[in-house]
């Protein structure tokens, strides 16, 4: 039985990024690419998804297309999580470090257990992860609150001491640009070349 996935949802959404396709068009390129998808179950996920208010369709018989609906913006937590999962330049192994160490490189301060989870980490990397202190981490979450971001008082901050994915960093942000002004084509050798990690 298929059990779809959060990168088979990213797969759906790089494919629907070039333009609406059909559904048997989806199917092939999917199969093409390994996912063995049924047809049917390929329709009852798209239709889902569209329900969801992440991809809209429309009727060109004797087909019916989707493509990602205009509504479905992403916040910054998916899109990292979405181009982690699907560019080849970030390798598995390592993605829950990249993810941390871009947000908190990005936000410049340590990231809470609620922003891993809303980018796909269940947890934080075991191996590299240092936790914030009692009395930094409240501080932390006053001046948040200051702002206007609600956090659980006792949830856990983190961040990685003595690591740098620079390269990474930038991938991401690069591709999250591109991605948000629909800019992909304008770029020469964004996903072509593999980060030496």
């Amino acid at each position: 039985m298929f059990i779809p996935d959060d990168s088979f949802k990213a797969k759906i959404l790089q494919e629907l990024e070039e333009g609406e396709k059909s559904i048997s068009t989806l199917h092939r390129t999917l199969t093409e690419q390994g996912h063995k998808v049924h047809r049917l179950v390929l329709t009852g996920y798209l239709k889902a998804m569209e329900e969801m208010g992440i991809l809209s369709s429309r009727e060109f018989p004797p087909s019916k297309v989707y493509s990602i609906s205009i509504a479905a913006d992403k916040d910054i937590y998916e899109t990292v999580m979405e181009i982690s999962m699907r560019t080849e330049l970030i390798p598995e192994s390592q993605r829950s470090e990249i993810i941390l160490y871009f947000f908190q490189k990005l936000f410049k301060r340590p990231v809470f257990q609620s922003e891993l989870a809303r980018a796909g980490l269940a947890s934080p990397p075991e191996s590299s992860a240092m936790d914030l202190s009692g009395e930094e981490r409240l501080e932390l979450k006053r001046t948040l609150a200051k702002r206007g971001v609600k956090l659980p008082m006792k949830e856990q901050a983190y961040f990685l001491k003595d690591v740098s994915f620079d390269k990474e960093y930038e991938v991401i942000l690069q591709l999250a640009l591109l991605n948000k002004f629909k800019a992909s084509s304008l770029a020469l050798d964004t996903k072509q070349t593999k980060l030496g990690v």
